[in-house]
């Protein structure tokens, strides 16, 4: 389905068609995962650096590498249905001859892609509220869980949000295909 997609879909469509609001949240996730990705990397060569060339040992950093790797994660699980490069399995549209139907098909999946997606959104949130009740931390600096857990639910709702923007623009493209005006 994504190279499908990304075939009718002119670069940009998405980040212009929605206004500032867009734009600005795509800045915003461009950003946590830049600075998420240097810091996992600065502090894992730093932990590296003190344990094998200094002999220390940088207590308890696994605490911090998993709140920035959460971050980097989902941030970059939103960027990627932003940008619909995630992974499919569309063997069936690429042979293909019938466009109606090929079109239906990427349709169908890209709704359930947004329906599951929105479970799964669901069940971060769930299990973020499950966290905020409960009050876990990490074991040695006692990080609240629900930081790197909120990633998990943001990251989540915002791929449902990309992936049922796509939707409704395979929507569109459906049912100009069924109309005769395909474009596939």
């Amino acid at each position: 389905m994504a190279a499908e997609c990304q075939e009718t879909l002119a670069k940009g469509y998405l980040e212009e068609s929605h206004g500032t609001v867009a734009k600005a949240l795509l800045k915003v996730l461009r950003f946590i995962m830049i600075s998420m990705n240097l810091t996992v990397a600065v502090v894992i060569g730093v932990a590296a650096a003190l344990r094998y060339v200094f002999k220390m040992d940088m207590y308890g950093i696994e605490d911090f590498i998993i709140v920035f790797a959460y971050w980097l994660y989902f941030s970059g699980g939103a960027y990627g249905a932003f940008e619909n490069s995630h992974i499919t399995a569309d063997i069936l549209t690429v042979y293909m001859k019938n466009k109606k139907l090929k079109r239906g098909i990427i349709c169908f999946s890209s709704l359930c892609t947004v329906l599951l997606s929105g479970l799964f959104a669901y069940w971060g949130w769930l299990m973020f509220s499950w966290q905020l009740a409960k009050g876990g931390a990490s074991p040695v600096w006692r990080i609240p869980l629900y930081i790197p857990q909120s990633a998990i639910t943001l990251g989540l709702t915002l791929m449902t949000f990309y992936f049922a923007l796509h939707f409704i623009e395979n929507l569109r493209l459906f049912r100009k295909a069924l109309s005769g005006k395909a474009e596939v």
